[in-house]
């Protein structure tokens, strides 16, 4: 029983973050850039636009008080793992279908505004993606690397003192409710952080091979920009993964016994640090924008980019170019970065996610 309020607990926490992010993610996209569609930058005071993002702000409130109480009350009394993570993907469906729903009224507005009409320009930097100061080195990535490394050698080291079977699942009162062999922990583990450095480092490389926009009239200022957009990135994809696997070591040196106290510790550091990690991309994508776009340097800045919303499908969230050569760019809502689904490559970068959360819902409802 109590074990399903935490789960019910756990879930209402991640709804009310997805629910935040959903909320300010206007607030971080390029200014020139509302609910996916390009504007005019003259038009970002537009007062049609705060009434849409008024409306937006009520409709995601509103919708999801009671998609909240349903899900989580299909969360308390189901008992399959399966349903508690299909929950949270139906919760990110609902929210998609009200971001769908502002993005095809600012579609309305753009034309009855004939905005579509402005000839904008883009400048590429062809030297940009081959600066070094534009992303951090890849050498520091030895530093995550190294954990597991050294986590391996001292299990090995230990696994003759060791039992043959040792706790590696606790219930939220701290009560060991699942045991592995200790041969195969001992290497599932560091395997783990090996895989996560690698899908972190998969994410730093992203970072400096993705297509960036480049304003025409202030080509300087928005190159400064980009750079320490993606470098501040690159630096929070490193601490995390350093964070990540600091913690996991922490709970592999329980596991084996080599440190004592209680597991509800390391749970709440654990927790700690999925906090610290939310929090501070937050507030990294106010402060910071998509590429740099919201930066308070000194001399004034203005966004001018090329009208390329017919590339952009399904609610502006999906690019498909296949005559662009780029393979990640910019994403046109939230900061971050996308694929181009117009190169094979792309299209498959795109499905694989849904593939593998599909084959890990089928897995863990098992």
């Amino acid at each position: 029983m109590e074990d399903k309020i935490y789960i019910v607990i756990m879930n209402l926490f991640i709804y009310v973050v997805l629910l935040i992010v959903q909320v300010l993610t206007p607030k971080m996209t390029r200014k020139n850039i509302y609910f996916g569609i390009r504007i005019p930058e003259e038009e970002v005071c537009n007062l049609e636009l705060k009434k849409i993002y008024r409306i937006y702000v009520m409709e995601n409130i509103f919708v999801s008080i009671p998609s909240i109480v349903l899900l989580s009350y299909w969360t308390y009394v189901s008992n399959s793992l399966g349903v508690i993570g299909l929950t949270t993907f139906i919760y990110i469906g609902i929210l998609f279908l009200i971001y769908l729903h502002a993005n095809n009224k600012m579609k309305k507005l753009k034309e009855k505004k004939a905005w579509e009409k402005t000839r904008e320009y883009i400048v590429v930097d062809t030297k940009f993606s081959r600066e070094k100061e534009t992303n951090i080195s890849s050498y520091w990535y030895l530093i995550p690397a190294i954990i597991p490394i050294l986590n391996l050698i001292i299990g090995l080291t230990k696994q003759s003192k060791l039992p043959e079977r040792i706790p590696t699942n606790w219930g939220f009162q701290g009560n060991i409710t699942g045991y592995m062999d200790t041969n195969s922990f001992i290497w599932y583990m560091p395997l783990f952080q090996i895989g996560m450095v690698a899908l972190l480092f998969f994410v730093h490389k992203i970072i400096g091979w993705s297509k960036q926009e480049i304003s025409s009239k202030n080509p300087k200022e928005s190159v400064r920009r980009n750079i320490i957009f993606r470098r501040t990135w690159s630096i929070y994809t490193l601490v995390m993964g350093i964070v990540i696997n600091l913690i996991t070591t922490l709970l592999f040196f329980y596991s084996l016994g080599l440190i004592e106290g209680s597991i509800k510790v390391i749970f709440s550091l654990f927790f700690i640090f999925i906090v610290l990690i939310i929090v501070s991309s937050i507030v990294i994508s106010i402060k910071v924008g998509q590429g740099g776009s919201r930066l308070k340097i000194d001399k004034e800045y203005e966004e001018v980019s090329r009208d390329d919303d017919k590339y952009w499908k399904l609610g502006n969230s999906i690019y498909y170019n296949p005559e662009d050569p780029a393979l990640f760019i910019e994403k046109r809502f939230g900061v971050g970065w996308t694929v181009n689904v117009g190169r094979p490559l792309g299209m498959f970068f795109m499905i694989l996610p849904f593939i593998i959360i599909a084959l890990t819902l089928i897995l863990v409802s098992q």
